[in-house]
């Protein structure tokens, strides 16, 4: 009997564990405006890409301006980036890197900075519900 009441217990406790797939994960993304064609990626490309694959592979993102720099031969070189920052889960991962691949592919891009870090439930969170007065 003992044992059945243990494997019984321990059913109980897996199943309210959570999953590590499902706890949140802050993504932060910066996209360079540069084409590796020479030229500039134009606000509606940028808008096209927003729309047309970063909308329907996150649940939703916070984009920003800025301006980036690297070292290319003792120079900086500068350009313009999009920051984005988005909170998915684990599972949200993979479809974020089909975006970052797309984005990519569309604007012959060498690389996409990608910042990833586990956001605890007590610290990340989606302030929902009525406005507090």
């Amino acid at each position: 009997m003992t044992r059945i009441a243990s494997v019984v217990l321990f059913a109980i406790l897996a199943a309210c564990a959570p999953r590590p797939e499902a706890e949140p994960v802050v993504v932060e993304l910066v996209f360079g405006l540069s084409t590796g064609r020479g030229g500039d990626v134009a606000a509606g490309n940028w808008e096209s890409f927003l729309n047309d694959v970063l909308v329907r592979k996150s649940p939703g993102f916070t984009v920003m301006d800025c301006q980036g720099g690297w070292m290319s031969d003792g120079a900086v070189v500068r350009e313009r980036c999009k920051y984005v920052i988005v909170m998915t889960d684990r599972a949200g991962l993979p479809a974020l890197a089909e975006a970052v691949n797309a984005y990519r592919r569309r604007f012959d891009q060498d690389s996409v900075l990608w910042m990833e870090r586990p956001c605890p439930p007590d610290q990340c969170r989606f302030e929902t519900g009525p406005v507090l007065p």
